[in-house]
């Protein structure tokens, strides 16, 4: 068996990332691990711009990638060598040789189609005339997978010849477009992703905020063929909060942090811009970003800035300099007492043409009171996204699997076995509770160069109602 292989034997080697020490190499993983599709994520950063703010947070997605595999191997353990685990599976949710396989190939590979700044850039994909430019990372992995290199079979002929597998199945798998009975496995509350990138982006910002206690986590996982997904024991409640908190700290602190969010901002109106003027081919913007690294893209993307004097070049310096726009105005952006979105905040997230001409009004604003001689991107927009950041949705239907005495009574009063963990009474975490979460770390900012601040603060209440309208 292969999967038997991969899960509990190696051909002999290892590679040591932080965080998991020695992962044992098993041949297939090797030729994967060495092909230049799954290299070239050494190129791409997992924080994008957060290593202007944290100098050590330049780990890549190449060491997350293994970092996944290896804990859906411990998973994967966990389901093949625990009597209970082993016991809960049915032949609707079975751990099998050929899903094993799948899993753990699909947890390699997840992130194969990353690009410089793809989350950043998907957040408002630039438009070309009807054209997105861009495509969304999921999507990219066909792509990579089977990308065509001299001398060396591609990545979807690996799959077939040495792991056993269908590559479209892992593609599948990893878009989440299969049906599959193991797309929550990889994406949800408890997948191996966030417990990886939590655990790794606090050690590389070198913050005390990402500390959990994975394998106990893992330990007490059971599978919930009912819902198609893993549960937990009781063990499992205490780090799965600290999970929960970890990733909520991880948000104030790091990934919605305002230097990050402001880059992110300027970089997305910067291609905007570009792509709205014609300035570069929609090709040409693929080809710059699908086959380049973090440290070189925008580099090269002042290079082959057609007008060197053209007033977004400006910006582009602006970034490559570290010269970032500032908080002028920051707003909560629910309704008081209330957990509802106010929807004049979360507007500007899905029309990238609307905050655009709102930006470009603004500026026309501060131009005819103080006579600025701005261009219209010196003043962004950067709105909070109305996607479920703490996978509200996806914890309301966790469960847990009573193997305690002073629990088993609750599987007595109900017709399952499994209790909703909001049912289980033993966290504060409950699913409404993620919800405040998800209210105090998203807000609405505007941001503007540091000499605009004062500008916009003298004249924030008709800018207030210039973005109200």
């Amino acid at each position: 068996m292969i999967a038997e292989h991969l899960l509990f034997q190696s051909d002999g080697g290892f590679i040591r990332i932080p965080i998991w020490g020695h992962i044992p190499l098993s041949g297939p993983l090797k030729k994967i691990l060495s092909h230049p599709s799954f290299l070239r994520l050494k190129g791409i950063r997992q924080l994008s711009f957060s290593q202007q703010v944290y100098p050590g947070a330049t780990h890549t997605r190449f060491e997350h990638s293994i970092g996944v595999y290896h804990l859906m191997k411990l998973i994967l353990q966990r389901m093949l060598t625990s009597p209970l685990a082993l016991s809960l599976q049915d032949d609707r949710f079975r751990f099998d040789d050929h899903n094993c396989r799948v899993l753990l190939s699909a947890c390699l590979l997840h992130d194969i189609g990353h690009f410089p700044h793809a989350h950043i850039i998907e957040e408002q994909i630039p438009i070309c005339g009807t054209e997105p430019i861009f495509s969304h990372h999921e999507e990219l992995c066909r792509h990579f997978i089977y990308e065509v290199h001299p001398g060396v079979p591609a990545i979807a002929e690996i799959l077939q010849e040495e792991w056993l597998v269908s590559p479209e199945e892992v593609i599948a798998l990893i878009t989440g477009s299969s049906g599959t009975r193991f797309t929550k496995l990889i994406s949800g509350t408890l997948d191996p992703d966030k417990m990886d990138y939590l655990m790794r982006d606090a050690h590389h910002c070198n913050i005390p905020y990402g500390s959990i206690d994975i394998e106990r986590l893992i330990e007490s996982f059971v599978p919930d063929p009912e819902r198609e997904r893993f549960a937990i024991t009781e063990k499992g409640i205490a780090p799965l909060e600290s999970l929960l908190f970890a990733k909520y700290m991880m948000m104030r602190n790091v990934y919605w942090h305002h230097t990050s969010r402001a880059l992110s901002a300027m970089l997305r109106r910067l291609l905007q811009d570009i792509a709205l003027n014609c300035m570069l081919s929609a090709d040409a913007l693929r080809e710059l970003f699908y086959g380049n690294a973090d440290d070189r893209v925008l580099y090269e993307l002042k290079q082959l800035m057609p007008e060197k004097d053209h007033p977004l070049c400006s910006l582009l310096d602006d970034i490559l300099m570290r010269k970032v726009y500032k908080r002028a105005v920051t707003i909560q952006p629910y309704l008081p007492d209330s957990a509802k979105e106010d929807e004049r905040w979360f507007i500007y997230n899905g029309d990238g043409d609307r905050r655009r001409a709102m930006e470009v009004k603004i500026c026309r604003f501060l131009n005819k009171r103080y006579h600025l001689g701005l261009h219209g991107h010196e003043v962004l927009i950067d709105p909070p996204s109305k996607k479920d950041i703490f996978d509200y949705n996806d914890l309301k239907e966790l469960r847990v699997y009573p193997t305690r005495s002073e629990h088993v009574h609750y599987s007595l009063q109900l017709s399952s076995e499994y209790v909703r963990f909001d049912d289980f009474r033993e966290s504060v975490f409950r699913s409404d509770f993620i919800l405040s979460f998800e209210r105090y770390t998203k807000k609405f900012r505007l941001l503007s160069r540091m000499d605009l601040v004062e500008y916009i603060v003298a004249s924030e209440s008709e800018i207030m109602a210039l973005l109200q309208e």
